[in-house]
């Protein structure tokens, strides 16, 4: 084949694959318009680190049971020696927040959540069987005295009577008194004292059985709290599983006064002051409350705590204190006020302290795919990618289905979508195209070495056929 042959056959191909290219339906997908309809969110860099840094903070519930035991002196004071060793069982919940450090389940709470110290849990064990123990010793001590068993109705006048004559009606005198004078004094004695801390995630709910149901059970890791008020307040708990979210851990010696910060927790599931499981069937959710930085505080151990006036209520107690940029500046800790609120005084342990727990644990924190997708699925969205956002969100509710705001954005994204209001789509067709045209190059090149491959090795075969025959007429 001579040249000015092969050449047009490079021409044509060339020409043929770019007609290709460009009328290939890959050209043929559906711009956004130009006037978008209809308006959506874009977050502001604060709005996008909270929501960031939200799905990994979680409800902690401890459910705790014991037994109160009966000693011999209290059973003579009450004047029923029959009820010495007899014990009455409790089970008593404390609600608090934490925050996940690691995607396979490290987690960040206060030392009082996940281990209250045990004259805390003896005074609330107390407080859940003392008229137990009243009515026991009224009933054995008629027994004992006069050869007779009570009535179920002379058993409560007899007790309203003692309550109303010793401690003027009210209940809480008594269990101070059992506390104070019998469980101080060793007469009343705990037993067989017991930590079930669970983790619920997203929704949560208050009941023991719901929280036994939905929650995840935890093992604690690391406490050295005692019931001091220092930064040995915290706990280390692990969960079973992966894919967790995480909060980033940030650094404390930029915080000032005056300084910004955001509290997120959950609202106490079990009532205050008393204990007992609340019967709350509503779901709770992770609250965000700002503030700043009131003050600097040196613990009693030497080591660093900051005030402010950011709203802490009892649930908050373990979840993540986080600065401007969402990184974790500290552990929401003590709240001193009869109420709680932002009148209070709030207290959060630096996170220096966080990090030395971990440490001493060899925990490395890190972020995990969940929350890299979940990111860069806010982003897509702020951006109104509202496609790509959608994609982006459905990966992380397959990675994390706890994810209490996934399935409103997906929502929120398929509708904009219907709405034509996905500003990406014509940009994203553009680079389908020069993806497609920079295929089609390359195809063209290859079916021209191709040809012309072909073409050099049908040359030398008919040259060797040639000298083949001239070979054989010499």
């Amino acid at each position: 084949m001579n040249k000015p042959a092969h050449n047009y056959i490079v021409v044509c191909t060339v020409v043929f694959s770019l007609f290709i290219c460009l009328f290939s339906p890959v050209n043929n997908k559906v711009y956004a318009a130009e006037e978008v309809l209809g308006e959506a969110t874009t977050f502001t860099d604060s709005q996008m680190n909270l929501l960031i840094a939200k799905p990994a903070v979680v409800q902690i519930a401890n459910i705790i049971t014991g037994e109160m035991t009966i000693q011999a002196s209290l059973a003579s004071t009450l004047g029923a020696p029959e009820i010495a060793g007899m014990y009455y069982e409790f089970t008593i919940g404390f609600g608090g927040s934490g925050f996940f450090v690691t995607d396979d389940g490290y987690l960040i709470t206060n030392g009082h959540v996940a281990k209250p110290d045990n004259e805390l849990v003896a005074y609330y064990g107390i407080s859940q069987v003392a008229d137990l123990v009243y009515w026991d010793a009224i009933i054995y001590s008629w027994e004992y005295l006069y050869g007779y068993t009570p009535t179920e109705s002379e058993v409560e006048s007899y007790y309203d009577e003692i309550l109303y004559s010793y401690y003027n009606g009210d209940y809480e005198s008594l269990v101070w008194d059992l506390y104070v004078t019998n469980y101080k004094g060793g007469d009343l004695k705990m037993d067989n004292v017991k930590y079930h801390n669970y983790v619920q995630t997203g929704d949560a709910v208050g009941t023991e059985d719901q929280v036994k149901q939905q929650g995840e059970a935890a093992t604690i890791i690391d406490t050295l709290y005692e019931g001091d008020f220092d930064s040995r307040d915290l706990a280390l708990l692990k969960v079973d599983g992966s894919n967790f979210p995480t909060v980033e851990l940030g650094d404390d010696s930029n915080v000032n006064i005056g300084s910004d910060v955001y509290v997120i927790g959950y609202p106490a599931i079990v009532e205050e002051a008393t204990g007992y499981f609340t019967d709350v069937e509503a779901n709770l959710e992770p609250t965000i409350t700002k503030g700043i930085v009131s003050a600097k505080k040196e613990l009693i151990d030497g080591t660093e705590a900051f005030q402010t006036d950011a709203s802490i209520s009892g649930g908050n107690s373990g979840g993540p204190v986080l600065d401007s940029d969402s990184k974790v500046i500290g552990v929401a800790t003590w709240t001193i006020s009869e109420y709680g609120g932002a009148e209070s005084y709030n207290f959060m342990i630096s996170v220096d302290n966080v990090n030395s727990l971990l440490d001493r644990n060899n925990v490395v924190p890190n972020k995990g795919i969940t929350t890299e997708k979940w990111e860069e699925a806010l982003e897509q969205y702020s951006n109104k990618c509202y496609t790509f956002a959608k994609e982006d969100f459905e990966e992380v509710k397959d990675l994390y289905p706890d994810n209490i705001d996934v399935d409103d954005f997906i929502s929120k994204c398929q509708e904009a979508i219907e709405n034509g209001e996905d500003e990406c789509i014509g940009d994203n067709n553009i680079w389908y195209i020069v993806g497609g045209v920079v295929c089609c190059v390359v195809l063209t090149f290859g079916v021209v070495g191709v040809i012309i491959f072909v073409l050099v090795i049908k040359k030398k075969k008919n040259k060797k056929i040639n000298i083949q025959k001239k070979a054989n007429k010499k």
